[in-house]
């Protein structure tokens, strides 16, 4: 289990090990207008992401690991892809217009390409690759292309001060590993029958498990949008730069997140008794993570992306909660409530989250600044925390659930 934790956890964190790296060069060279389109790109792409990935990694790994059958896995991965390239290729035309009516015209292509870049790592076979257990398989096709395109680009960023270059290369060498790992792994048979009407149909039925991440991801990725409309843009500068920490730290749980998935559904398991573990563990990341962004973020923002960039305490105070938040319903949906098949009780936590936390981004940031949306962030986290953690209490008082959770996943 330490092997496994180890290898899916590490590889991302490499990834964000890059993004440190190159972040604090893009603030220097880009100044405040570069620094806030790209982190609007981002967030305009983190949606798109949301929505190419059409829940597969909430509900594809559960049913990959349930199956011993190769050619039955493998039909899984191919429809995923299928149907989340028709995703992508929609969601362009709405980046597009999204960014001509919120971004900076000086730096729309910029904005845009990075919108770009990040919505098609709603292409990654990382969930299929965690699924299978084959974390090498992330580091070849998803982790090294993104970490030559972050490191790679930095000489000619420092030599010219194009910063265009940087989402560029991302959008260009992520889809280039995606496409090999197709090339590698994929057999043409398991594309059979998947015409364009198919694919239609494939797509709504996966409405539920799409509509359950677009509503988590949807609020979780509009902070820096709203913040932007409701700030004053020196505000939006420092809300970026606590904004980029907590999003790096929640690689991490992403990544510890994922490397347990698989084997909490494995149909082997002692399903309860991984539960529980997958639990403690992210929450004890949670906390560590909380503690560490409101002590250290300011002083950590101030040193990466200058002082004139730097964060306040209070905004990475809040980001701090919402990570500790995430971390736990990232073990009680995923690991606790998808398996026992309580997909109605994500869906409603997630958009009882996404009710209360746009308002209060809205109302507190006006308010408040990048403060008040931090903690509207937060508030939403709290409604999501909530309503999970009070049907796992009761999951846990059943001492059927490990059984009916064997039975679900044979």
């Amino acid at each position: 289990m330490i092997k496994r934790i180890a290898a899916f956890a590490g590889l991302p964190l490499l990834s964000s090990l890059a993004s440190f790296i190159l972040l604090p060069i893009v603030a220097r060279v880009g100044g405040a207008p570069v620094w806030t389109s790209l982190a609007l790109g981002q967030a305009i792409g983190a949606i798109a992401a949301i929505v190419v990935g059409l829940g597969w990694s909430l509900t594809g790994p559960a049913a990959v690991a349930s199956s011993a059958d190769e050619t039955v896995r493998r039909r899984h991965y191919a429809v995923s892809f299928a149907t989340r390239s028709l995703m992508f290729l929609g969601t362009i035309p709405l980046m597009f217009v999204a960014l001509g009516l919120a971004g900076d015209p000086a730096n729309f292509w910029l904005a845009f390409l990075m919108a770009c870049a990040q919505a098609a790592s709603g292409l990654t076979p990382a969930w299929y690759c965690i699924a299978t257990g084959h974390p090498g398989r992330i580091a070849k096709y998803d982790v090294v292309p993104r970490m030559v395109a972050t490191l790679g680009v930095i000489p000619i960023l420092l030599t010219t001060g194009q910063t265009i270059i940087y989402p560029a290369a991302l959008l260009v060498l992520g889809l280039a590993g995606t496409l090999l790992f197709n090339a590698h792994h994929a057999h043409k048979g398991d594309f059979q029958d998947l015409s364009f009407g198919r694919i239609i149909r494939e797509i709504w039925a996966l409405r539920a498990g799409a509509g359950i991440t677009l509503a988590a991801g949807s609020y979780a990725s509009t902070p820096i949008i709203i913040v932007q409309f409701m700030a004053a843009s020196g505000g939006l500068a420092a809300f970026v730069s606590a904004e980029k920490l907590y999003r790096i730290g929640l690689l991490a749980t992403a990544a510890l997140g994922n490397s347990l998935q698989g084997w909490v559904s494995d149909f082997a398991g002692d399903h309860a008794r991984r539960r529980k573990y997958s639990l403690v563990a992210l929450s004890g990341l949670g906390l560590v993570g909380w503690l560490l962004l409101a002590v250290a973020g300011p002083w950590a923002t101030a040193l990466l992306f200058s002082e004139a960039l730097a964060a306040d305490f209070w905004t990475c105070f809040w980001f701090g909660l919402s990570f500790l938040l995430v971390c736990v319903t990232s073990s009680t949906g995923a690991h606790w409530l998808v398996p026992a098949k309580r997909m109605r009780t994500v869906l409603t936590s997630t958009i009882a989250g996404a009710v209360v936390g746009v308002p209060a981004m809205i109302v507190l940031a006006d308010l408040m600044g990048g403060p008040g949306g931090a903690l509207g962030l937060a508030l939403g986290e709290i409604v999501v925390t909530a309503i999970q953690m009070l049907v796992v209490l009761r999951l846990l008082k059943d001492p059927d659930t490990n059984t009916a959770s064997k039975q679900a996943a044979s």
